[in-house]
C-alpha cells in the first residue's frame, strides 16, 4: 500500500510550502486551485498539497467531482494530522521549525520518539527522522506481529 498525497489546511500556503520542501528536500508548485501549492517529495507521486484554511471539500452532485469551497469561519485547528518521515536530523527539523516561528517539540509515544511539528502552531505535522522512524517502524512491527488476523475484533 502507498498513500499518494494528504492536504493540509494552511493560512498562507506558499510560505508553508516553502518551508515543507525545505523539511522534505522537496520541490513547490502551484496546485490547480488558486492560492494552493503542492510539495513534492520522495518518490514521484508523493505529495502534500496545501490548501488555504478557508477551503472545504464538498461532494459534488451525484455524477459531479468534489467541489473546493470558501468557508466564512475555517476552524483553527483540526482533529486530523499528518505523520511523515523525513532524511533531516532531529536538530534541522526543529530548526527549519524555529526558522518560521513555529512550535515543535521532540516527545515520546511510549516505545518510539516523535517532533510535533505544529505547521502555523495549528497544524500537527508528526516528524520522523531517520533515528526516530527506526524506533516508530520496530513498534509499527511488533504491533502487527501480534495483531489478530484480520485486526480487531
Amino acid at each position: 500500500m502507498r498513500i499518494f498525497h494528504t492536504s493540509i489546511p494552511v493560512r498562507d500556503p506558499k510560505r508553508v510550502a516553502q518551508a515543507m520542501a525545505e523539511l522534505f528536500d522537496g520541490a513547490t508548485f502551484d496546485f490547480l486551485h488558486p492560492g494552493c501549492y503542492f510539495v513534492t517529495f520522495g518518490e514521484p507521486g508523493s505529495l502534500i498539497e496545501l490548501y488555504r484554511k478557508e477551503i472545504e471539500l464538498h461532494p459534488g452532485e451525484p455524477g459531479e467531482p468534489c467541489e473546493l469551497l470558501d468557508s466564512d469561519s475555517p476552524a483553527t485547528f483540526t482533529g486530523s494530522h499528518t505523520a511523515i518521515q523525513v532524511s533531516a536530523d532531529a536538530d534541522r527539523v526543529l530548526e527549519i521549525a524555529r526558522a518560521h516561528g513555529w512550535r515543535a517539540e521532540v516527545h515520546r509515544r511510549r516505545v518510539f520518539r516523535v517532533i510535533e511539528f505544529w505547521i502555523e502552531n495549528e497544524y500537527l505535522l508528526e516528524v520522523f527522522p531517520p533515528e526516530f522512524a527506526a524506533e516508530y517502524l520496530a513498534a509499527c512491527k511488533l504491533v502487527s506481529s501480534s495483531a489478530p488476523r484480520g485486526g480487531i475484533t
